[in-house]
């Protein structure tokens, strides 16, 4: 097991991809930071040549889930802008997910073109520990990522803004640890689809819907059913990965913390063991 994992580590960060994505988060962010300026400066101009001052919803409310992405700082005019706004929008828009899922795509499905697999799995007695060896793997591309995007946001902030502010930071190491193990349980719901199905564009297409909110549609058609059923105040969005990623807030409660991590924590771990058993009981 320990020599599967060394070796899909070294196979990721072989892969060009792998630089090339990390490339592209690096661009995308100081573009956002860049276009969160220009937001900034026009709500300020608007703040100041009207009586109204309240331009948009407070962020430490539950706002709905739309369709779509959405990287909208919830500074309000006069506030000042800090890391934690910025990261806030990322990833609360799903943009960093967005990238990360499809690294976990090419990353679960580039062994099995490579021939990797039939060369090492026959080796195993339990071929299952492939699988849980790319989880393991998928783990430090998280966190690895998420660092680096910490960094680039935080230069980004000082060269747009010409300032670094980090924020509240117990709330701020709070949302970011959540939203990490959520990030981290959507990548292996992906890598489990990828193992499943063995079709990188449906995978890529259902990882890249879920970071677009398009499975809301479908959420809200159970949420109807159920209603019907009796089942009152049932809100399947509460339940997934994606919703939660969405619904938190950016002054996390213990109890909404504690619930999103339950969450993530029970659907990585489900997906995971049950990619597993498939491919241990699959010709390869």
């Amino acid at each position: 097991m320990l020599n599967c994992i060394k070796m899909d580590l070294y196979r990721m960060f072989r892969m060009k991809s792998f630089y090339m994505i990390w490339i592209i988060l690096a661009a995308a962010t100081i573009f956002t930071t860049s276009m969160s300026v220009i937001d900034y400066n026009m709500l300020k101009e608007e703040a100041q040549s009207s009586t109204q001052t309240v331009q948009q919803e407070s962020a430490s409310q539950e706002e709905p889930v739309n369709l779509g992405m959405d990287v909208t700082i919830p500074t309000q005019p006069g506030e000042q802008v800090t890391l934690y706004d910025l990261s806030y929008a990322s990833l609360h828009g799903k943009l960093i997910a967005l990238f990360m899922v499809i690294f976990a795509v090419l990353f679960s499905s580039s062994d099995v073109s490579s021939g990797y697999v039939k060369n090492i799995g026959g080796q195993m007695k339990n071929r299952g520990n492939l699988v849980l060896s790319k989880a393991v793997t998928l783990f430090v591309y998280t966190i690895l990522t998420m660092a680096f995007y910490l960094v680039i946001q935080a230069i980004a902030q000082a060269a747009c803004f010409h300032e670094l502010q980090i924020g509240a930071v117990r709330d701020f190491a709070a949302y970011t640890g959540t939203q990490t193990l959520l990030h981290y349980a959507l990548l292996l719901i992906c890598m489990a689809v990828t193992v499943i199905i063995r079709n990188n564009v449906f995978s890529m297409t259902f990882g890249i819907l879920f970071c677009m909110n398009v499975m809301v549609i479908l959420y809200s058609a159970v949420d109807k059913v159920a209603a019907k059923l009796g089942i009152q105040d049932f809100v399947l969005l509460r339940y997934t990965v994606t919703g939660r990623m969405a619904l938190l807030d950016m002054a996390p409660s213990a109890k909404a913390c504690g619930e999103a991590l339950a969450v993530a924590i029970v659907l990585g771990a489900a997906v995971t063991i049950l990619s597993s058993q498939i491919f241990r009981k699959r010709d390869i």
